[in-house]
């Protein structure tokens, strides 16, 4: 498959930069050592969306993770903004599939949890930028609601907008539309590339589904299993705005999804050889 090439990018400097990272585990029960990620090397650029893709158990989420500051890779550097990552900051923000709402909050009281963990409640103008967050995410009118009231899409877009009332400059989203229907799903992807684009974030997005890498992603990186590992990063080459459906047509998209789907076969077919 022909790669589009980037010159712009090829010249600019990371605002994330991933270094020979490998993250692995003590076993107990077995008394062995599990190599959740080997050798992985990603350089991120402002305002990129990078699409993360590979099979069950490669270690997507782990690589997040340790971007995100939550987990302490065992060999290798994580760099933000030239800065050693050392724990989680302002500058990133997390969304998780399971959407991760505190139930006795209201819509209000959880996005306002993000400014929080920020210790972003200081001074004037705090609750404006909660309902600017509501707001943009479409949940204007129900502030009062809890999460037990709200369908699932309503309570990623909560998620969401807990994530954008920090204003990080990077948003790290873990499968966020894999616990929602096929309809809000397809909603929820124009909704976030529209907010995306909005906003100007740099996105790191780990998906299971080869059509939303490709429809999200201004490059895909494929990641293999057993170790998890990079298998190959793919420039889309696909002009925004996005229509969907229109892409969908597009020959570029076709060839993307054929390449992909024989590429994670062979990752599936080697992963049940391994068992």
């Amino acid at each position: 498959m022909t790669d589009v090439k980037d010159t712009a990018r090829e010249s600019a400097v990371p605002l994330i930069s991933v270094t020979g990272l490998s993250v692995s585990y003590d076993v107990a029960r077995t008394g062995k050592k599990l190599i959740a990620i080997e050798d992985v090397d990603l350089d991120v650029f402002e305002g990129e969306f990078i699409t993360v893709l590979g099979p069950s158990g490669c270690g997507k989420t782990t690589f997040m993770n340790v971007i995100a500051g939550l987990v302490a890779p065992s060999s290798g550097s994580v760099l933000v903004d030239g800065k050693e990552v050392d724990g989680p900051g302002p500058d990133r923000a997390v969304v998780f599939q399971d959407y991760a709402l505190l139930p006795w909050r209201t819509v209000f009281d959880n996005v306002k949890f993000g400014l929080e963990m920020q210790k972003g409640l200081h001074g004037e103008g705090w609750r404006e930028r909660v309902q600017e967050a509501i707001d943009m995410v479409g949940l204007k009118g129900f502030e009062s609601s809890y999460p037990r009231e709200l369908s699932g899409g309503m309570q990623q877009r909560v998620g969401l907008a807990r994530a954008f009332v920090a204003q990080p400059r990077i948003l790290l989203m873990d499968e966020p539309l894999g616990a929602v229907d096929a309809l809000t799903r397809e909603v929820m992807r124009d909704e976030i590339e529209k907010l995306i684009e909005a906003t100007g974030k740099t996105v790191l997005f780990i998906t299971h589904s080869i059509e939303e890498a490709i429809l999200l992603g201004d490059r895909i990186v494929v990641f293999k299993s057993h170790p998890g590992a990079i298998k190959e990063i793919i420039t889309t080459g696909l002009e925004r705005p996005r229509s969907e459906r229109a892409v969908q047509h597009d020959p570029r998209f076709l060839e993307l999804r054929d390449h992909l789907w024989a590429a994670l076969e062979d990752e599936a077919t080697a992963a049940a050889v391994s068992k």
